[in-house]
């Protein structure tokens, strides 16, 4: 994945928004995640602060978030809320198609 879109920063609000999500997660494998901190720390740039990963494919764009579900909500109608929101803020700012929408639960409770 590549090319993280301008508008990722506001996805991770809506993602939030979604009832029954309580945290994102990084959405870059932890490897990912401790060398960007690293690169930033050391290029003195603002902290990276997107959850939510958005990236330009050859099919469209590709999307991965990682949620914590809030303890009563059933996982899948979270997941499949999410999804929805992702796809409707999208279709908003980007005229490209959306491939593919990973939703990843980390967390239940």
């Amino acid at each position: 994945m590549s090319d993280v879109l301008p508008q990722a920063d506001r996805l991770d609000e809506a993602v939030l928004a979604v009832p029954g999500v309580d945290t994102l997660f990084p959405a870059t494998p932890l490897i990912a995640t401790v060398i960007t901190t690293a690169v930033d720390a050391l290029t003195r740039r603002a902290p990276s602060a997107n959850s939510v990963l958005v990236a330009h494919e050859t099919a469209g764009l590709s999307v991965a978030v990682k949620i914590g579900v809030t303890d009563g909500y059933p996982a899948t109608e979270v997941c499949r809320r999410v999804h929805d929101a992702i796809v409707e803020h999208l279709r908003e700012y980007e005229e490209q198609e959306i491939a593919e929408v990973a939703v990843t639960v980390a967390r239940i409770g």
